[in-house]
């Protein structure tokens, strides 16, 4: 079977966890073609050379520099709704010219096929809205159920009973789609090797919408200067960007390293320090890490799955403005124990759920 995948381009986590289903697909015999744009394309392309690959522009939400990011979502969401429009009509496009036979959206709205049958990926089944703003959950969880709707199926990147790693953004109480809970969705293969003496004492994994990126980097930069002990900062940026002046002598920044390098950094790290995007969160319970999370201002999501796992003792956390560095301390608990590895089951499943479209 062709089957055509589109990764959401807000940052790169929807690209990374479409992996091991781009993988497992091939491996099951079918022909995947990815349709992507920006970040995550040039991700995939590097990652998957021998894939086909069609350009697909997607919604570029603009972010702001304050606490709050609800008046710019507002801002931008007739502009969504036409982005959306026209993803459908581009994929609608593609299944034709490509005799598509399935259709794998990773949180994409717009791209959904009437022709084929066609599958949603998320972890947010139930948004979440700032407290001042809770009055419009029923609202937008209206909206997000009207496009999920449109599609055959959802699968959920987590799993359907505890430990839930996403907690209430996946678990609504009604369900208005088929829904197929997956697991753990991550690049990374489960390892037991552990590193003995950890080199690192702070490795900090940038990541997110800018202006907030910049902002969180320049906080690390100013208190690092502060401390004697060393820093590790991956910038999430494409090789050859320029680095920030006066670096600190105690501070290492690399704007992008390779799967294996990344791994083994963050074995080596003592303590870690990154947003809390869920795919993020997904790839440290794969490789049995913990963190402290600093979510971007204003993104809900990662606030309350920074509150719900600090809960559960997982993973510490604060808001940006209330970081120190000095002041991190990581969790010494192992979540190998806690999450199993399901990297057998998404191979069963997706065998046979192509079999059923046959």
């Amino acid at each position: 079977m062709n089957i055509l995948i589109c990764p959401l381009n807000w940052g790169l986590g929807h690209a990374t966890r479409c992996v091991p289903i781009i993988k497992t697909l091939t491996n099951l015999g079918h022909k995947v073609i990815i349709a992507a744009d920006k970040g995550p394309l040039a991700f995939l392309q590097k990652a998957l050379p021998d894939y086909e690959f069609i350009e697909l522009p997607g919604f570029e939400p603009i972010y702001s520099k304050s606490n709050t990011q609800v008046f710019k979502m507002m801002a931008s969401f007739p502009k969504a709704l036409r982005h959306f429009r026209r993803d459908h009509k581009m994929v609608e496009s593609i299944v034709k010219s490509h005799n598509i036979d399935a259709v794998i959206s990773d949180n994409r709205f717009g791209c959904w096929s009437d022709e084929v049958y066609s599958v949603f990926i998320t972890h947010q089944l139930h948004i979440r809205v700032p407290h001042l703003w809770k009055w419009t959950t029923p609202i937008i969880n209206v909206f997000n159920n009207s496009y999920i709707k449109k599609y055959n199926e959802v699968w959920v990147p987590d799993y359907e009973y505890d430990p839930s790693l996403a907690g209430k953004l996946s678990h609504p109480e009604s369900k208005r789609v088929k829904t197929e809970y997956l697991g753990i969705l991550s690049r990374f293969n489960a390892d037991n090797q552990d590193v003995e003496e950890k080199s690192i004492k702070y490795l900090v994994i940038l990541s997110g919408p800018e202006p907030q990126r910049t902002m969180f980097e320049d906080i690390i930069l100013k208190q690092a200067n502060d401390i004697d002990d060393n820093v590790l900062i991956l910038r999430a940026k494409p090789d050859g960007c320029e680095m920030p002046k006066d670096i600190p002598a105690n501070v290492r920044m690399l704007n992008h390293v390779d799967d294996e390098t990344f791994v083994k950094f963050i074995k080596n790290a003592k303590n870690i320090i990154c947003r809390g995007g869920y795919s993020s969160l997904m790839d440290l319970v794969r490789l049995g890490r913990n963190a402290y999370l600093v979510p971007t201002p204003g993104q809900t999501e990662q606030e309350y799955l920074a509150r719900h796992l600090s809960k559960e003792g997982y993973f510490n956390w604060c808001k940006q403005a209330d970081f120190q560095l000095n002041k991190v301390i990581t969790p010494d608990i192992s979540l190998r124990e806690k999450y199993r590895d399901n990297l057998g089951y998404i191979e069963d499943f997706l065998q046979i759920w192509t079999e059923n479209l046959r």
